[in-house]
């Protein structure tokens, strides 16, 4: 099932705040371990240290599009050619399979601006922490008065590679994120009654993000 060479991706869940989310290359599978890069962050493409017994849901794609999750603990470091985490497996008969999203969403940040629909806040300007054909979710600013379940309009603007594209969508606020740590609390929008010109926009603009990822080794 997994094998050599894969890319694992390892997420960190904390309670209300959006997951910590990182990749690896698999260098080694056991019966109960696999041996892995070390993980390096989406975000900053850094390499991060954990503390033995961190513990991950990881998941990983075969060959055959296929997807797998399964949870993980950090239990050792070994040295090889390189350095390695070794973590736990609980082997193929365990893993759980999982459906592909509907649409690709990638970790990117945008600008979007953020308008009510009732006059329940001020408009305000803001950036995107992902995107996809169907929602994205934003960094909101200090004392914002969004809450889960309220309609907004967000005006986006997609920077295409050949053109910029410029975006109204009709959008519900799907639960607030509560920053932890000095961060911004974060909103997670669903867009709604999307034309399909635009849900091919949107398709088109995260095909092109993560071409972009891929370039520089972030996928």
């Amino acid at each position: 099932m997994i094998q050599i060479g894969d890319t694992l991706f390892l997420e960190i869940h904390k309670p209300g705040v959006a997951p910590l989310k990182y990749k690896c290359k698999v260098e080694h599978v056991g019966t109960d371990r696999l041996l892995v890069t070390y993980p390096t962050d989406l975000r900053t493409n850094k390499s991060e240290f954990f503390m033995v017994g961190t513990r991950f849901h990881g998941h990983f794609t075969t060959q055959d599009k296929m997807t797998y999750a399964f949870t993980t603990e950090m239990v050792d470091r070994k040295k090889d050619r390189l350095p390695l985490l070794v973590i736990s497996y609980p082997g193929e008969q365990n893993l759980k399979k999982i459906q592909r999203r509907e649409y690709v969403r990638v970790d990117t940040s945008i600008d979007v601006a953020i308008h009510p629909k009732d006059n329940h806040f001020s408009p305000f300007n803001t950036m995107t922490t992902d995107i996809s054909a169907g929602g994205c979710a934003v960094s909101l600013p200090e004392r914002h008065k969004l809450k889960a379940g309220m309609d907004v309009i967000c005006w986006l603007v997609l920077p295409l590679k050949d053109r910029m594209h410029y975006s109204k969508q009709h959008a519900k606020v799907v639960r607030i994120i509560d920053g932890k740590d000095g961060k911004r609390d974060q909103a997670p929008l669903q867009f709604i009654d999307v034309s399909e010109s635009d849900k091919q926009n949107f398709l088109r603009f995260c095909f092109e993000e993560q071409l972009r990822f891929k370039k520089k080794g972030l996928l």
